[in-house]
């Protein structure tokens, strides 16, 4: 099961947030940050020790989208582990460029 921790707008809010939660006894091992921007995604992977995987779609899901109207980058967060609902609510923060941080390990308390 994955936990959200949140929806960022930058990569910068993201490193502080995987850092402080590292600071806080959590593994940054078992944090993944979701983002559809390239640099974003570097920067990420390179600055911390958390997983990075990228949302957005292949050349071959843009084209199906077009047709059948699914949504890709929702698809892909369903597959990674988010529940139907939660797909749901980040799909949009991802589309606009956010990144979405979550964990495997059980938060001790709210984020």
């Amino acid at each position: 099961m994955k936990y959200v921790i949140g929806l960022f707008n930058s990569e910068i809010e993201v490193i502080r947030k995987i850092e402080d939660l590292k600071v806080e006894g959590y593994d940054p091992a078992k944090m993944t940050a979701l983002t559809k921007d390239a640099d974003v995604y570097l920067t990420i992977q390179n600055r911390t020790e958390a997983n990075v995987e990228t949302t957005g779609p292949s050349m071959k899901e843009k084209v199906k989208s077009i047709f059948t109207r699914e949504k890709p980058v929702k698809d892909a967060l369903i597959d990674f582990g988010l529940s139907e609902k939660d797909a749901q609510k980040y799909h949009d923060g991802l589309a606009k460029e956010k990144v979405l941080l979550v964990t495997d390990e059980q938060p001790l308390d709210t984020f």
